[in-house]
């Protein structure tokens, strides 16, 4: 064979090996291109596939206030007393709809937080529908009360505790900021030490006259309240 044809068959034979890799790679990639992404299987724990996955969710807690140190005495029937300060020392003392033992705060017995000189602001529930004579008597630097609107036996007044139709006047916090007060002629009744040692009242507004002033009960050591002086609008 002439040496021109043995290259010319060479050459030829280069060419028919290239167009078939090429051919092979083209069809490669086509395969790829087309081939679906594999999507993972997720099996439950008794090997079963497709086991429809949800989100995790935390289970739900009823949260029940602590007292935060407070004393109560169960009434045996779902319901308890505050009975006591106990160990709590919170400037803001918030009287619990529910004690830690689960009972409903249904009162505050008589002298139950008396002399405590730790608490400044003080919060009733709705639950409570009784307080003892004297239960918030004597806190010193007491300066405002709150009481929650859907409580039916008592409400608050620029932070002063009266009974829910203001007939009766519970405690005006020693601390109270202002020098005075406005009485409205709806209030009858002063319960014993309301106006103890308040330092900084000095003058009454009664909405009544005179001669209602001197109607209404007041209870004992009122002495700010009685040396206040009294202005009548009635």
């Amino acid at each position: 064979m002439r040496p021109d044809s043995q290259i010319k068959m060479i050459s030829l034979a280069i060419a028919l090996a290239m167009g078939l890799a090429l051919t092979v790679a083209l069809i490669c990639i086509s395969c790829i291109k087309k081939a679906p992404t594999p999507t993972p299987t997720i099996t439950d724990s008794q090997g079963s596939a497709d086991f429809p996955v949800q989100a995790e969710t935390q289970p739900t807690e009823t949260q029940v206030p602590q007292g935060n140190g407070l004393l109560f005495s169960s009434n045996g029937d779902g319901t308890c007393v505050l009975s006591g300060i106990g160990s709590c020392t919170d400037a803001c003392v918030v009287i619990p709809t529910y004690a830690p033992s689960g009972e409903l705060v249904t009162a505050v017995a008589p002298m139950a937080l008396y002399g405590c000189e730790s608490m400044t602001a003080l919060q009733i529930p709705a639950s409570v529908t009784s307080i003892g004579s004297l239960a918030f008597a004597d806190c010193k630097s007491l300066s405002y009360i709150s009481v929650a609107a859907e409580n039916l036996a008592y409400r608050d007044v620029e932070g002063v505790l009266y009974s829910a139709d203001l007939s009766v006047l519970l405690l005006y916090p020693p601390m109270r900021a202002g020098t005075s007060l406005t009485l409205l002629s709806a209030t009858t009744k002063i319960s014993d030490m309301a106006f103890y040692r308040c330092i900084n009242l000095s003058r009454i507004v009664y909405t009544g006259t005179a001669e209602q002033w001197e109607s209404i009960s007041i209870g004992s050591k009122n002495y700010s309240l009685t040396a206040a002086a009294k202005a009548f609008e009635g």
